[in-house]
């Protein structure tokens, strides 16, 4: 987990290096910060199931990269860091992955992360309004 945490700062800094800083700062309204940990949790939850239960390693991973994404954006918002619109939008993406995955499983743990990561994702495309 901790390797995927360093990676999803490795591309922030990466995409710092190949982007001027914005002059003023946008950062997006702090109403995903609750839905981002609410679906940071549900996905935490389903990563063991899907390992333990169902023997689907695929959706672990997948789980895993959107639940450090929910957390990392929770964390950027909450804290207005000068990235926070940068983790906001990827972790919507990494959301709507997340959930079209777990949709793909008839799983009642599957189909509650899937509704979790969907909240998550539309949240943070209002809070960047």
């Amino acid at each position: 987990m901790t390797r995927i945490l360093i990676a999803l700062l490795a591309f922030g800094a990466m995409a710092g290096l190949t982007s001027a800083a914005p002059q003023e700062t946008k950062v997006p309204k702090d109403t995903c910060v609750q839905p981002c940990l609410d679906c940071a949790k549900e996905c935490l939850t389903g990563i063991k199931h899907a390992r333990d239960q169902l023997r689907m390693e695929d959706l672990a991973k997948s789980m895993e990269i959107c639940h450090h994404a929910c957390l990392t954006c929770a964390h950027a918002v909450g804290s207005k860091h000068a990235r926070a619109w940068e983790a906001c939008e990827l972790c919507e993406k990494i959301c709507n992955d997340c959930a079209a995955v777990c949709e793909k499983s008839n799983d009642e743990h599957m189909k509650k992360c899937a509704k979790a990561c969907r909240d998550c994702a539309k949240a943070c495309a209002d809070a960047r309004k």
